[in-house]
Protein backbone atom coordinates (compact mmCIF):
# COMPACT_ATOMS: atom_id res chain seq x y z
CA UNK A 1 0.00 0.00 0.00
CA UNK A 2 1.52 3.55 -0.77
CA UNK A 3 0.68 6.31 1.45
CA UNK A 4 2.07 9.54 0.05
CA UNK A 5 5.41 9.86 -1.37
CA UNK A 6 8.02 7.42 -0.17
CA UNK A 7 5.66 5.77 2.02
CA UNK A 8 4.81 2.05 2.05
CA UNK A 9 2.99 -0.02 4.82
CA UNK A 10 2.25 -3.49 5.68
CA UNK A 11 -0.76 -4.51 7.94
CA UNK A 12 0.10 -8.04 8.48
CA UNK A 13 -2.84 -10.65 8.97
CA UNK A 14 -3.53 -11.64 12.62
CA UNK A 15 -4.59 -8.52 14.38
CA UNK A 16 -5.21 -10.22 17.68
CA UNK A 17 -2.21 -12.18 17.78
CA UNK A 18 -0.50 -11.89 21.28
CA UNK A 19 1.75 -9.12 21.21
CA UNK A 20 3.70 -7.54 24.56
CA UNK A 21 4.03 -3.51 24.53
CA UNK A 22 6.46 -1.25 25.57
CA UNK A 23 5.14 2.22 26.37
CA UNK A 24 8.27 4.66 26.49
CA UNK A 25 7.82 8.58 27.56
CA UNK A 26 10.25 10.45 28.09
CA UNK A 27 8.99 13.71 30.00
CA UNK A 28 9.66 17.24 28.55
CA UNK A 29 11.14 15.93 25.37
CA UNK A 30 10.22 18.59 22.32
CA UNK A 31 9.74 16.47 19.06
CA UNK A 32 12.62 18.67 17.41
CA UNK A 33 15.31 18.02 19.07
CA UNK A 34 15.53 14.31 17.28
CA UNK A 35 17.06 13.35 14.40
CA UNK A 36 14.46 11.79 12.83
CA UNK A 37 12.32 14.92 13.47
CA UNK A 38 15.03 17.21 11.49
CA UNK A 39 16.98 17.99 14.47
CA UNK A 40 21.07 18.50 13.31
CA UNK A 41 22.60 17.38 16.12
CA UNK A 42 23.09 13.34 16.44
CA UNK A 43 21.22 13.02 20.00
CA UNK A 44 19.28 10.52 19.21
CA UNK A 45 20.77 7.66 16.48
CA UNK A 46 19.02 5.20 18.61
CA UNK A 47 15.93 6.57 18.76
CA UNK A 48 15.85 7.20 15.20
CA UNK A 49 16.85 3.95 14.39
CA UNK A 50 13.41 2.59 16.00
CA UNK A 51 11.82 5.43 13.80
CA UNK A 52 13.34 4.49 10.60
CA UNK A 53 11.58 1.04 10.95
CA UNK A 54 8.30 2.21 12.16
CA UNK A 55 5.79 4.58 11.98
CA UNK A 56 6.74 8.12 12.64
CA UNK A 57 4.13 10.66 13.26
CA UNK A 58 5.61 14.31 12.22
CA UNK A 59 2.52 16.06 14.17
CA UNK A 60 1.62 14.35 17.20
CA UNK A 61 0.16 16.58 19.62
CA UNK A 62 0.42 16.36 23.36
CA UNK A 63 -3.02 17.73 25.84
CA UNK A 64 -1.33 19.51 28.08
CA UNK A 65 1.99 21.30 28.52
CA UNK A 66 2.78 19.49 32.27
CA UNK A 67 3.20 16.10 33.18
CA UNK A 68 0.61 14.62 35.23
CA UNK A 69 -2.14 16.05 33.20
CA UNK A 70 -0.64 14.80 29.85
CA UNK A 71 0.74 11.08 31.23
CA UNK A 72 -2.98 10.25 32.51
CA UNK A 73 -4.34 11.71 28.64
CA UNK A 74 -2.26 8.79 27.45
CA UNK A 75 -3.26 6.37 30.06
CA UNK A 76 -7.03 7.03 29.87
CA UNK A 77 -7.40 8.32 26.65
CA UNK A 78 -9.67 11.32 28.05
CA UNK A 79 -8.93 15.19 27.95
CA UNK A 80 -7.13 16.43 31.65
CA UNK A 81 -10.97 18.41 32.65
CA UNK A 82 -12.52 14.66 31.87
CA UNK A 83 -9.79 12.50 33.77
CA UNK A 84 -9.59 15.05 36.46
CA UNK A 85 -5.91 14.93 37.07
CA UNK A 86 -5.54 18.47 35.59
CA UNK A 87 -2.20 19.80 37.58
CA UNK A 88 1.07 18.14 38.75
CA UNK A 89 1.71 17.92 42.38
CA UNK A 90 1.83 21.07 44.29
CA UNK A 91 3.31 22.56 47.57
CA UNK A 92 0.37 24.03 49.55
CA UNK A 93 1.85 24.57 53.11
CA UNK A 94 3.21 21.74 55.04
CA UNK A 95 1.98 19.05 52.34
CA UNK A 96 1.24 19.03 48.17
CA UNK A 97 -1.79 19.27 46.38
CA UNK A 98 -2.59 16.13 44.04
CA UNK A 99 -5.37 15.25 41.74
CA UNK A 100 -6.20 11.82 41.73
CA UNK A 101 -7.73 10.22 38.81
CA UNK A 102 -11.56 9.10 39.32
CA UNK A 103 -11.79 5.13 40.41
CA UNK A 104 -14.48 4.89 37.70
CA UNK A 105 -11.86 5.62 34.62
CA UNK A 106 -10.35 2.80 33.44
CA UNK A 107 -6.68 3.06 32.61
CA UNK A 108 -5.13 1.35 29.65
CA UNK A 109 -2.78 -0.92 32.44
CA UNK A 110 -6.00 -2.14 33.71
CA UNK A 111 -7.72 -2.97 30.76
CA UNK A 112 -4.26 -4.70 29.08
CA UNK A 113 -4.29 -6.91 33.05
CA UNK A 114 -7.85 -7.76 32.37
CA UNK A 115 -6.83 -9.66 29.30
CA UNK A 116 -3.98 -11.53 31.11
CA UNK A 117 -1.09 -9.55 30.35
CA UNK A 118 1.84 -8.95 33.27
CA UNK A 119 2.14 -5.35 33.67
CA UNK A 120 4.78 -3.04 34.86
CA UNK A 121 6.04 0.82 35.55
CA UNK A 122 9.37 1.70 35.51
CA UNK A 123 8.99 5.51 36.32
CA UNK A 124 11.04 8.34 38.28
CA UNK A 125 7.85 9.28 40.36
CA UNK A 126 6.93 12.70 41.27
CA UNK A 127 4.35 13.68 38.83
CA UNK A 128 3.83 9.93 37.78
CA UNK A 129 3.25 9.07 41.21
CA UNK A 130 1.37 5.91 41.72
CA UNK A 131 -1.03 7.01 44.47
CA UNK A 132 -2.66 10.24 41.50
CA UNK A 133 -4.01 7.17 39.44
CA UNK A 134 -0.73 5.99 37.54
CA UNK A 135 -0.04 2.73 39.58
CA UNK A 136 -3.90 1.11 38.88
CA UNK A 137 -3.81 -2.37 37.00
CA UNK A 138 0.65 -2.20 37.20
CA UNK A 139 1.66 -5.71 39.25
CA UNK A 140 4.66 -3.69 39.71
CA UNK A 141 5.19 -0.08 40.08
CA UNK A 142 9.01 1.53 40.71
CA UNK A 143 9.76 4.84 41.39
CA UNK A 144 13.51 5.71 40.33
CA UNK A 145 14.17 8.19 44.07
CA UNK A 146 17.25 9.19 42.60
CA UNK A 147 15.64 11.06 39.18
CA UNK A 148 13.17 12.50 42.23
CA UNK A 149 15.08 14.80 42.60
CA UNK A 150 15.00 18.13 41.23
CA UNK A 151 18.65 18.67 41.74
CA UNK A 152 20.85 16.06 40.83
CA UNK A 153 24.28 17.29 40.50
CA UNK A 154 26.14 13.48 40.48
CA UNK A 155 23.59 12.66 37.44
CA UNK A 156 20.68 10.17 38.23
CA UNK A 157 20.89 6.73 36.71
CA UNK A 158 18.05 5.08 34.58
CA UNK A 159 17.22 1.97 36.38
CA UNK A 160 18.58 -0.22 32.91
CA UNK A 161 19.43 -3.33 35.24
CA UNK A 162 16.24 -3.71 36.92
CA UNK A 163 14.02 -2.92 33.89
CA UNK A 164 16.22 -5.57 31.69
CA UNK A 165 15.35 -7.90 34.62
CA UNK A 166 11.48 -7.80 34.48
CA UNK A 167 11.61 -8.49 31.04
CA UNK A 168 14.19 -11.31 31.26
CA UNK A 169 11.61 -12.70 34.20
CA UNK A 170 8.86 -12.30 32.59
CA UNK A 171 9.47 -13.03 28.49
CA UNK A 172 7.01 -15.73 28.26
CA UNK A 173 4.37 -13.60 29.62
CA UNK A 174 2.34 -11.07 27.22
CA UNK A 175 3.51 -8.24 29.19
CA UNK A 176 3.11 -4.05 29.10
CA UNK A 177 5.52 -2.17 30.53
CA UNK A 178 5.37 1.74 30.79
CA UNK A 179 8.95 3.71 31.54
CA UNK A 180 9.43 7.10 32.11
CA UNK A 181 12.44 9.14 33.35
CA UNK A 182 12.84 13.00 34.06
CA UNK A 183 16.68 13.06 32.65
CA UNK A 184 15.63 15.59 30.13
CA UNK A 185 13.94 17.36 32.36
CA UNK A 186 15.09 20.87 33.91
CA UNK A 187 17.64 20.84 35.27
CA UNK A 188 19.43 18.28 32.92
CA UNK A 189 22.20 16.49 34.97
CA UNK A 190 22.90 14.00 33.21
CA UNK A 191 25.81 11.15 34.23
CA UNK A 192 29.34 12.76 33.41
CA UNK A 193 30.10 10.86 30.12
CA UNK A 194 27.07 12.51 28.89
CA UNK A 195 27.93 15.88 29.99
CA UNK A 196 29.74 18.56 27.42
CA UNK A 197 29.11 16.22 24.40
CA UNK A 198 27.82 19.29 22.53
CA UNK A 199 29.50 22.46 24.37
CA UNK A 200 29.15 23.94 27.68
CA UNK A 201 26.22 22.91 29.69
CA UNK A 202 24.38 24.29 32.66
CA UNK A 203 27.08 23.22 34.96
CA UNK A 204 30.33 25.01 33.52
CA UNK A 205 27.98 28.39 34.01
CA UNK A 206 26.65 27.46 37.82
CA UNK A 207 27.39 25.87 40.78
CA UNK A 208 24.40 23.48 41.86
CA UNK A 209 23.60 23.26 45.65
CA UNK A 210 22.71 20.21 47.89
CA UNK A 211 20.41 18.48 46.29
CA UNK A 212 16.30 18.68 47.01
CA UNK A 213 13.22 17.11 46.79
CA UNK A 214 9.88 18.28 44.78
CA UNK A 215 8.64 18.52 48.51
CA UNK A 216 11.29 20.91 50.04
CA UNK A 217 12.35 23.79 48.25
CA UNK A 218 14.28 25.60 50.71
CA UNK A 219 15.80 29.05 50.56
CA UNK A 220 18.76 28.49 49.72
CA UNK A 221 17.64 26.80 46.27
CA UNK A 222 15.63 29.68 45.25
CA UNK A 223 17.94 31.21 43.65
CA UNK A 224 18.92 27.99 41.71
CA UNK A 225 15.35 27.15 40.87
CA UNK A 226 14.65 30.82 39.74
CA UNK A 227 18.07 30.78 37.71
CA UNK A 228 16.67 27.92 35.55
CA UNK A 229 13.80 29.35 34.61
CA UNK A 230 14.56 32.69 32.69
CA UNK A 231 16.88 33.77 30.34
CA UNK A 232 20.03 34.97 31.66
CA UNK A 233 21.49 36.07 27.73
CA UNK A 234 22.18 34.12 24.90
CA UNK A 235 25.37 32.15 26.67
CA UNK A 236 23.32 30.59 29.48
CA UNK A 237 20.70 29.70 26.84
CA UNK A 238 23.42 27.81 24.81
CA UNK A 239 24.25 26.26 27.77
CA UNK A 240 20.95 25.42 28.64
CA UNK A 241 20.71 23.98 24.85
CA UNK A 242 23.52 21.73 25.51
CA UNK A 243 22.61 19.87 28.85
CA UNK A 244 19.35 19.43 27.30
CA UNK A 245 20.86 17.42 24.65
CA UNK A 246 23.59 15.88 26.05
CA UNK A 247 20.78 14.41 28.48
CA UNK A 248 18.64 13.47 25.54
CA UNK A 249 21.89 11.32 24.28
CA UNK A 250 21.77 9.69 27.35
CA UNK A 251 18.23 8.08 27.05
CA UNK A 252 18.79 7.56 23.44
CA UNK A 253 22.10 5.49 24.71
CA UNK A 254 19.18 3.42 27.10
CA UNK A 255 17.35 3.30 24.08
CA UNK A 256 19.43 1.41 22.13
CA UNK A 257 20.39 -0.79 24.93
CA UNK A 258 16.97 -1.50 25.52
CA UNK A 259 16.38 -2.44 21.84
CA UNK A 260 19.49 -4.66 21.78
CA UNK A 261 18.19 -6.55 24.69
CA UNK A 262 15.16 -7.17 23.18
CA UNK A 263 16.67 -8.03 19.82
CA UNK A 264 18.99 -10.80 21.39
CA UNK A 265 16.28 -12.54 23.52
CA UNK A 266 13.90 -12.95 20.49
CA UNK A 267 10.77 -10.03 22.34
CA UNK A 268 11.08 -7.40 19.53
CA UNK A 269 9.31 -9.86 16.91
CA UNK A 270 6.38 -9.90 18.93
CA UNK A 271 6.85 -6.19 20.98
CA UNK A 272 5.29 -3.19 20.22
CA UNK A 273 7.31 -0.17 21.11
CA UNK A 274 5.67 3.06 21.53
CA UNK A 275 7.95 6.19 22.31
CA UNK A 276 6.93 9.52 23.03
CA UNK A 277 6.66 12.00 25.69
CA UNK A 278 3.85 13.78 27.58
CA UNK A 279 5.40 17.63 26.24
CA UNK A 280 8.05 19.76 25.42
CA UNK A 281 10.53 22.28 26.69
CA UNK A 282 10.69 25.92 25.70
CA UNK A 283 14.08 27.69 25.29
CA UNK A 284 12.91 31.05 24.95
CA UNK A 285 10.86 30.82 21.54
CA UNK A 286 8.34 32.81 23.28
CA UNK A 287 10.16 34.53 26.00
CA UNK A 288 9.93 31.62 28.56
CA UNK A 289 11.85 28.20 30.06
CA UNK A 290 10.28 25.46 30.95
CA UNK A 291 6.98 24.15 29.84
CA UNK A 292 4.24 26.56 30.66
CA UNK A 293 2.46 27.44 27.81
CA UNK A 294 0.61 26.20 24.99
CA UNK A 295 2.98 26.55 22.17
CA UNK A 296 4.33 24.06 19.36
CA UNK A 297 8.08 23.70 21.44
CA UNK A 298 5.86 22.55 24.21
CA UNK A 299 2.35 20.46 22.96
CA UNK A 300 4.63 19.10 19.62
CA UNK A 301 5.50 16.02 20.68
CA UNK A 302 7.55 12.85 18.85
CA UNK A 303 5.16 10.16 18.30
CA UNK A 304 7.15 6.78 17.07
CA UNK A 305 5.36 3.15 17.03
CA UNK A 306 7.56 -0.10 15.88
CA UNK A 307 5.49 -2.62 16.09
CA UNK A 308 5.09 -6.75 13.99
CA UNK A 309 1.91 -5.08 12.38
CA UNK A 310 4.05 -2.77 9.76
CA UNK A 311 6.93 -3.26 7.73
CA UNK A 312 8.71 -0.38 5.83
CA UNK A 313 6.95 2.50 7.17
CA UNK A 314 8.21 5.73 7.76
CA UNK A 315 6.24 9.11 8.18
CA UNK A 316 2.76 9.81 8.79
CA UNK A 317 1.93 13.67 8.52
CA UNK A 318 -1.66 13.50 9.86
CA UNK A 319 -2.40 15.53 12.78
CA UNK A 320 -2.33 12.98 15.52
CA UNK A 321 -3.05 13.08 19.37
CA UNK A 322 -1.12 11.71 22.60
CA UNK A 323 -4.70 10.24 23.47
CA UNK A 324 -5.09 8.35 20.42
CA UNK A 325 -2.37 6.10 21.75
CA UNK A 326 -4.62 4.07 23.69
CA UNK A 327 -7.07 3.33 21.19
CA UNK A 328 -4.26 2.28 18.93
CA UNK A 329 -2.45 0.20 20.97
CA UNK A 330 -5.77 -1.97 21.98
CA UNK A 331 -6.52 -2.40 18.06
CA UNK A 332 -3.27 -3.70 17.93
CA UNK A 333 -3.84 -6.26 20.14
CA UNK A 334 -6.97 -7.04 19.53
CA UNK A 335 -8.82 -5.59 22.71
CA UNK A 336 -12.19 -3.96 22.11
CA UNK A 337 -13.25 -0.85 24.28
CA UNK A 338 -16.30 -1.01 25.82
CA UNK A 339 -16.62 2.32 26.66
CA UNK A 340 -16.25 5.92 25.24
CA UNK A 341 -12.89 7.96 25.08
CA UNK A 342 -11.73 11.09 23.06
CA UNK A 343 -9.02 9.42 20.86
CA UNK A 344 -9.06 7.01 18.11
CA UNK A 345 -6.87 4.04 16.92
CA UNK A 346 -4.28 5.54 14.52
CA UNK A 347 -4.70 2.35 12.25
CA UNK A 348 -7.53 3.66 10.01
CA UNK A 349 -5.93 6.73 9.58
CA UNK A 350 -2.94 5.17 8.33
CA UNK A 351 -4.73 5.24 5.06
CA UNK A 352 -7.01 8.53 5.15
CA UNK A 353 -5.95 11.37 6.73
CA UNK A 354 -8.81 11.57 9.85
CA UNK A 355 -8.69 15.60 10.15
CA UNK A 356 -8.43 15.60 14.15
CA UNK A 357 -8.72 18.13 16.32
CA UNK A 358 -6.10 18.78 19.22
CA UNK A 359 -7.27 20.08 22.06
CA UNK A 360 -4.93 20.77 25.20
CA UNK A 361 -5.57 22.20 28.71
CA UNK A 362 -3.66 22.66 31.90
CA UNK A 363 -5.22 24.29 34.88
CA UNK A 364 -3.89 27.98 35.90
CA UNK A 365 -2.88 27.83 32.22
CA UNK A 366 -5.65 27.64 30.24
CA UNK A 367 -6.23 25.89 26.93
CA UNK A 368 -5.23 26.00 23.24
CA UNK A 369 -7.07 23.69 20.14
CA UNK A 370 -5.26 23.22 16.70
CA UNK A 371 -6.16 22.01 13.65
CA UNK A 372 -4.29 21.50 10.51
CA UNK A 373 -4.38 25.19 9.61
CA UNK A 374 -4.71 26.58 12.46
CA UNK A 375 -4.01 27.09 16.05
CA UNK A 376 -6.14 28.81 19.18
CA UNK A 377 -4.91 30.11 22.29
CA UNK A 378 -6.72 31.23 25.62
CA UNK A 379 -3.68 32.47 27.94
CA UNK A 380 -5.16 32.20 31.77
CA UNK A 381 -1.58 33.16 32.94
CA UNK A 382 -2.08 36.18 30.76
CA UNK A 383 -5.97 37.51 31.62
CA UNK A 384 -6.94 35.24 29.17
CA UNK A 385 -5.20 36.73 26.49
CA UNK A 386 -6.29 35.27 23.13
CA UNK A 387 -4.22 34.04 19.95
CA UNK A 388 -4.71 32.56 16.77
CA UNK A 389 -1.90 31.56 14.21
CA UNK A 390 -2.01 30.82 11.06
CA UNK A 391 0.11 27.11 10.49
CA UNK A 392 0.20 27.32 6.32
CA UNK A 393 1.90 30.79 6.88
CA UNK A 394 3.58 31.00 10.34
CA UNK A 395 4.22 27.50 11.21
CA UNK A 396 6.71 29.29 14.52
CA UNK A 397 3.64 30.47 15.84
CA UNK A 398 4.97 34.51 15.89
CA UNK A 399 1.99 36.42 14.56
CA UNK A 400 -1.39 36.93 16.52
CA UNK A 401 -3.73 37.11 14.18
CA UNK A 402 -7.06 37.39 16.33
CA UNK A 403 -7.83 40.94 16.54
CA UNK A 404 -8.30 41.09 12.99
CA UNK A 405 -9.73 37.82 12.25
CA UNK A 406 -12.39 37.33 14.99
CA UNK A 407 -15.02 34.82 13.22
CA UNK A 408 -12.01 32.38 12.55
CA UNK A 409 -11.11 32.80 15.99
CA UNK A 410 -14.87 32.32 17.23
CA UNK A 411 -14.84 28.94 14.72
CA UNK A 412 -11.62 27.85 16.34
CA UNK A 413 -13.75 28.23 20.28
CA UNK A 414 -16.55 26.31 18.51
CA UNK A 415 -14.34 23.61 17.30
CA UNK A 416 -12.83 22.92 21.09
CA UNK A 417 -15.84 22.90 22.52
CA UNK A 418 -17.06 20.62 19.85
CA UNK A 419 -13.65 18.19 20.60
CA UNK A 420 -14.50 17.98 24.07
CA UNK A 421 -17.89 17.11 23.92
CA UNK A 422 -17.97 14.44 20.67
CA UNK A 423 -18.29 11.26 23.05
CA UNK A 424 -20.67 11.11 25.75
CA UNK A 425 -18.88 11.34 28.90
CA UNK A 426 -19.49 13.07 31.91
CA UNK A 427 -16.74 15.23 33.78
CA UNK A 428 -15.62 13.69 36.97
Amino acid sequence: MLLGRGFYISILDGMSKKYNVILIGIDALRADHLGCYGYPRPTSPNIDALANKGLCFENCFSQAPNTAPSFMSIMTSRYPSYHGVIDNIHPKGGTSRMYVLDEGIPTIAQIVKRNGYSTAAFTDGANVWDEMGFGRGFDYYSMNWEFRRLIRPAGGSILTGEILYWLKEHSRDNFFLFFHTYAVHTPWFAPQNFRGLYGEGVDTVMVPPPPITIYSKPKWAEPYLHFLHQVQDAKTLECYVNSYDGALRYVDDFIGKLVEFLDETKLLERTIIIFTSDHGEEFSEHGGLGHHQFYSELLHVPLIIKSPHFQEAQNVPHLVRSIDIFPTILELLGIKIGFPVHGVSLVPSLKKDADLVAAAEAEFLGWAVQAKDAKYICHQQKGSSRELYDLNTDPKETKNIADANPGKAAAMSEMRERELGRPALSLP
